[in-house]
């Protein structure tokens, strides 16, 4: 695992960036799985940036969660933030998306469109990942093991409260369908995003404690190629000197 620790917010932002377009050039049709969220802000912008004057990329993307009850195309949906933030400027067809559908009537269904998306591309080249205050991956709340695969979850209550930000009122939430840790682990490269000091005790948990289901972020240091970006904020209660 390596952990790179940067002054603030916009400093963390663009050293993954640049790692990870650093890597995207190197990947021909790559596939990747990315949060939504506020740790991935500044990052998903810098990204659209550097390719806004580019040639289209030639990228496939798997979702990685949704709200269960949340349609597609509402404002405060996963997919609804992956549109505005990175598809929609980036003129990504729909052809080179696989999301969850929140109103999906079969989610077994839906997780094994994404499992069969996933294994057509032999796997995700590239995950980026937030972490939420209990530890969390991808909706994947503590309890999941390494080996959980894609799948409804019920959603805890920090997931729950943390989910009210996106959306322009209350929202009756209780459920998730994400991507399984089995999914995630086997990505060539996660890069995992955390700012702030809200997330210093579960990042310190997740990096330095045991690995242990649950703290689902833990996993990530069994990962042959996990990259930690973080500010200053949320690396200080690290011990190690990172």
């Amino acid at each position: 695992m390596k952990v790179i620790v940067s002054s603030d917010f916009d400093s963390m932002s663009e050293a993954a960036a640049e790692d990870c377009i650093h890597l995207l050039n190197r990947i021909h049709k790559p596939l990747l799985c990315l949060a939504s969220g506020n740790s991935p802000i500044g990052f998903l912008r810098l990204l659209r940036t550097h390719y806004s004057h580019r040639p289209r990329p030639d990228w496939y993307f798997v979702g990685l969660d949704e709200w269960i009850g949340i349609a597609p195309d509402e404002a405060g949906s996963c997919r609804h933030y992956l549109g505005k933030h990175l598809f929609q400027p980036l003129d990504v067809t729909e052809d080179r998306i696989s999301f969850f559908d929140g109103m999906t009537q079969d989610p077994a269904a839906a997780c094994r469109k994404a499992a069969a998306f996933v294994e057509a591309h032999k796997g995700i080249d590239i995950c980026v990942l937030g972490i939420g205050t209990n530890g969390h991956l991808g909706l994947n709340e503590p309890g999941s093991t390494s080996d959980t695969p894609n799948r409804v979850v019920t959603l805890t209550g920090s997931t729950i409260d943390a989910a009210q930000f996106f959306f322009e009122g209350p929202r009756d939430i209780r459920q998730g369908i994400a991507l399984g840790l089995s999914t995630l682990l086997a990505a060539k490269t996660v890069i995992l995003l955390a700012t702030g000091a809200g997330k210093a005790e579960i990042i310190q948990k997740a990096l330095e404690g045991p690995v242990d289901a649950e703290i689902p972020g833990s996993y990530l240091q069994q990962h042959p190629d996990c990259r930690v970006y973080l500010d200053v904020a949320a690396a200080s209660h690290l011990q190690h000197g990172r």
